[in-house]
């Protein structure tokens, strides 16, 4: 999910690694740093993120933002989670659900 929030929040504009973590604290997602800078890396090396270098207030922040493959990524699994929440959020009659067959019943 984590990875969902941050290819978002690099969808929105460029993102900086302490920006992102102060948000994702906000969030509920208690993630280190430790955690969250070679998730960003891992994300650029795979294409989602690119980054480049800028010096803010003296110091130097690497800022990631979405790359045309991260947004595409980003697109596909939007649509599989809107699945996932129609079906978990309808109300049975507008859900699609596994009906129990006559060989293979629930119990």
């Amino acid at each position: 999910m984590v990875r969902l929030v941050v290819l978002h929040q690099a969808s929105l504009g460029p993102i900086y690694g302490g920006r992102l973590s102060k948000y994702l604290r906000e969030q509920g997602y208690a993630i280190s740093p430790g955690s969250l800078y070679p998730l960003l890396h891992h994300l650029e090396k795979a294409g989602f993120l690119a980054s480049r270098l800028k010096v803010y207030r003296g110091r130097v922040r690497k800022y990631y933002e979405l790359t045309p493959e991260g947004r595409t990524c980003l697109d596909q699994v939007r649509r599989q989670v809107a699945g996932l929440v129609r079906e978990v959020i309808l109300p049975e009659d507008t859900a699609p659900t596994l009906r129990p067959s006559i060989d293979h019943p629930i119990s």
